[in-house]
């Protein structure tokens, strides 16, 4: 797959090679599960589930409702959430299901996917399913320090995911993100970042999966020994570090937002 040209969009319909945002998780213990154990969140972009897997793993009362497009990743999805959705946010409020409130949205990696996100976020924070949800929001950092070598450098390359993704229509920075949200009516009450240095790794890792991502295991990095030992005890402080400079240091951006009275 890595040796493949990413802008073929036809050639790998889902490649990614998935994990749990510890600081999405911190942001939805913080500010949304404190208040209400029992929350219901919704994950637009849930993926295969690898966020919603932690969330049910810490919160057995919670309730995860995804919505995904991909139909190979809605399948495993459905082995962990209450419900997911085949196909779009949009396409999920028109479909005529019931539509609860919830108490969070996440947006893990979604924003940078839509060509007009002004309009995409106030049409979603109209909805009235929304009206009291705390919003998580992450998107990869554009200003991480890797990326401000490539592009001294001279170099974008799309690649198959990451901050290169082939899939991304915006780029955000950590001012640029915030600018947004308060254009669209947001008051930020949290801000945090990813850890970055292992992430700049991400292409060996891409490579030493291979072949579990041909296979349709999006969900391999989990089950390494090696990788649940860095969540362990690398991360954390990896994670410490990138906040003392989130603007460098961070490979995403991750946002604790609700709608300014």
């Amino acid at each position: 797959m890595s040796d493949d040209y990413p802008l073929d969009l036809q050639r790998v319909a889902y490649s990614y090679l998935e994990r749990p945002n510890r600081s999405v998780l911190a942001m939805l213990d913080r500010h949304v599960f404190r208040e209400k154990p029992g929350a219901t969140i919704l994950d637009v972009g849930c993926g295969c589930g690898a966020n919603a897997r932690v969330v049910r793993a810490r919160r057995p009362e919670a309730r995860v409702i995804g919505i995904e497009p991909n139909a190979e990743a809605v399948a495993e999805a459905r082995t962990v959430c209450d419900r997911v959705f085949h196909g779009t946010l949009e396409e999920w409020m028109a479909s005529g299901e019931n539509v609860p409130a919830v108490d969070a949205i996440v947006l893990s990696d979604v924003l940078e996917h839509i060509a007009d996100p002004v309009q995409w976020m106030r049409s979603t924070a109209s909805l009235p399913a929304l009206a009291h949800a705390t919003w998580i929001i992450s998107v990869p950092n554009f200003g991480v320090w890797y990326n401000r070598l490539r592009t001294l450098a001279g170099r974008f390359d799309y690649a198959w995911s990451g901050l290169y993704d082939r899939t991304h229509l915006r780029f955000y920075t950590r001012k640029s993100i915030r600018r947004l949200l308060a254009y669209c009516g947001f008051e930020v009450i949290a801000t945090r970042g990813t850890a970055s240095i292992v992430q700049s790794a991400a292409p060996f890792l891409r490579r030493r999966f291979a072949g579990e991502l041909e296979s349709g295991n999006h969900l391999a990095l989990s089950g390494s020994s090696a990788f649940r030992l860095y969540q362990r005890i690398v991360e954390p402080a990896e994670e410490s570090l990138c906040n003392l400079w989130p603007s460098l240091l961070a490979f995403q951006i991750v946002i604790a937002a609700r709608r300014a009275r």
